[in-house]
């Protein structure tokens, strides 16, 4: 089959190569246009646009989905579209064009989590299990039917670069196979059956650790986050990534109240040595300790570096 790829993010990137090493070709890639990234607001190009420059694969760069790439689709010869993280709803006059095989490869077990966010999400509400489903797309949000579905657990160690990661290696694969039985007309799609919930884009307040929820829900939107775009507390006016962090036995008599015998408030450091190490007051009488940290412009580092760098002391708050 001759391709039409569709995507834009790091995600994406190894799904277009599985394709390009495959008997199909990619007949162009659709990415997003070059964005302001980090700190010093340079522009620079997306994971999808660098690996079709890699791969000398021609590319068309958009901003919205409106009526030019239609055009600029018209003038190609190709026998379908495949989608991977593009942030964008393909149009159905594009739709249209793809004799029936526009495909969407989506990291959640539709039609749970349909949306923008599917694996931060299903991390941050503690779920067990996840999976990957092939759907046709039409002109809903991820409404289409499924091609084909395969689901595993979530390990209690999984964060979102990990699960990512196992979403990949057993999405790619699958993705070839549906795309070599379409090519032998093979395969028929099935209704999504259950109950839908949508995931909507997290925006910075969405990343920032609020330590009056439970150790674990704290523990959850970590995983989440991970290490892109992490989520962040604040010490002193220094921006913190918590990258890594387990639950704490709070109920420990020598670290329950402080020098004045009150108990302490959440976000409070209720222990920082190198015995128990760095230990966070939360919610609900709970506390977790922190593993790893990503001081804003630096490198991450254990939380023993950070108690010796930055020279924390109980009493101290995260806020």
């Amino acid at each position: 089959m001759k391709i039409i790829f569709f995507g834009s993010s790091e995600f994406s990137v190894p799904f277009l190569e599985a394709i390009y090493k495959s008997d199909h070709e990619i007949a162009a890639v659709v990415t997003n246009t070059d964005k302001e990234t980090g700190r010093g607001k340079k522009i620079l190009p997306n994971p999808v646009k660098l690996k079709a420059l890699e791969l000398d694969l021609k590319y068309i760069e958009i901003k919205k989905m409106d009526d030019n790439i239609f055009q600029k689709l018209l003038g190609l010869r190709f026998d379908g579209l495949v989608i991977v993280s593009f942030g964008h709803i393909i149009p159905e006059n594009v739709i249209d064009l793809s004799n029936d095989n526009a495909i969407n490869v989506h990291p959640s077990l539709l039609p749970k989590y349909r949306g923008p966010s599917p694996v931060a999400s299903a991390l941050i509400n503690g779920d067990v299990e996840t999976g990957v489903t092939i759907i046709s797309i039409d002109a809903g949000l991820d409404t289409g039917n499924i091609l084909a579905q395969t689901k595993f657990k979530i390990s209690i160690n999984d964060n979102k670069d990990i699960l990512e990661k196992k979403l990949i290696a057993i999405g790619a694969p699958l993705l070839l196979s549906v795309l070599g039985l379409i090519d032998k007309d093979m395969i028929e799609s099935f209704p999504q059956v259950g109950e839908a919930s949508y995931t909507e884009i997290f925006n910075s307040n969405d990343l920032r650790i609020d330590w009056s929820l439970k150790a674990s829900q704290i523990i959850n939107k970590i995983r989440a986050f991970s290490s892109q775009p992490g989520a962040f507390t604040v010490l002193s006016n220094l921006r913190i990534k918590i990258l890594n962090a387990v639950e704490y036995d709070y109920y420990d008599e020598d670290i329950k109240a402080d020098a004045l015998g009150n108990e302490y408030f959440a976000g409070a450091i209720i222990k920082a040595d190198k015995d128990k190490g760095l230990i966070v007051k939360c919610g609900e009488s709970e506390a977790l300790r922190i593993l790893e940290v990503k001081v804003e412009g630096k490198n991450r580092i254990s939380s023993y570096d950070f108690l010796n760098g930055y020279k924390l002391k109980t009493g101290d708050y995260f806020k």
